[in-house]
């Protein structure tokens, strides 16, 4: 008997995912529902940008999971299909916790993400930025997301500073400023910054056990196979994840219990998979 391949072995014992991606933190669902009057409102204070006027500066607020940060870059993606003059930084301050590394990620939308700028100091790199936004006409929109975990108050309020008076020292520079933060964070701001950062208030409130129920049974119609799992179990993921009020909670346990699925070979998630 020949010895089997890896596609016999895929072929024989088949497979729960249809689609991994679908069940990461960074997908974009096609069919995006429940936050239309959010991100309309983000619409509405950006239309003007086709005539050159800079977007409005927003913060984003809501409590854990309630579709924040997936929001923002369904926005940035609108903004970006529709305008040509418009490019769009999500930065995840949590990983990039000071101003270099959020002037770096910056750089590197701009001028290709494989740039090494360890050799360039920060006024070369904001210098730069500055400059190709002038040259190539371009309106920038910087997400400053979970921007509480930035290493100190002082690298927000500078990098805040930064950003929003740009124009002033590089006179037709356009810069919108996105902060992102969970409402049970207050952060300071100092008084420089205040004087210039008046943003339009962007609130996302928890999701209804519906919508949480709608989320969950498209993420699972797009991330697995047909029939892999049953109304009941999907269920039991949508109470629990209702009762945590954390979506990504459901999310991830949809990952893991088809993961577990899978070591077992088995063709179908069932209840104990859940645990």
């Amino acid at each position: 008997m020949d010895q089997l391949t890896f596609d016999d072995i895929v072929c024989e014992y088949g497979s729960i995912f249809k689609n991994r991606e679908v069940f990461t933190m960074d997908y974009l669902p096609e069919s995006y529902k429940y936050r239309d009057s959010q991100l309309t409102k983000m619409a509405v204070y950006s239309k003007e940008v086709d005539n050159g006027v800079t977007p409005q500066n927003m913060r984003i607020r809501g409590g854990h999971s309630t579709g924040k940060t997936t929001t923002t870059m369904k926005y940035f993606s609108m903004m970006e299909e529709r305008f040509t003059n418009v490019v769009c930084v999500h930065v995840n301050c949590q990983i990039n916790t000071t101003e270099y590394k959020i002037f770096s990620k910056i750089y590197k939308r701009l001028f290709g993400r494989q740039i090494n700028v360890s050799g360039l100091s920060k006024f070369n790199i904001y210098d730069e930025v500055m400059e190709y936004i002038i040259n190539e006409e371009k309106v920038l929109i910087v997400a400053l997301d979970d921007y509480n975990y930035m290493k100190t108050g002082q690298e927000l309020n500078r990098t805040l500073y930064n950003l929003l008076r740009a124009h002033e020292s590089y006179p037709g520079v356009k810069i919108a400023v996105l902060t992102i933060i969970n409402t049970n964070n207050n952060i300071l701001i100092d008084s420089q910054v205040s004087t210039i950062f008046h943003p339009i208030e962007v609130e996302f409130d928890s999701y209804e056990y519906y919508a949480i129920y709608d989320i969950l049974k498209n993420r699972c119609k797009s991330g697995f196979y047909h029939n892999v799992i049953s109304e009941k179990v999907l269920n039991k993921v949508v109470d629990l994840t209702y009762d945590i009020g954390d979506l990504r909670y459901g999310i991830k346990l949809l990952a893991k219990a088809g993961e577990k699925a899978e070591k077992e070979n088995s063709l179908n998630i069932l209840s104990k998979h859940l645990i």
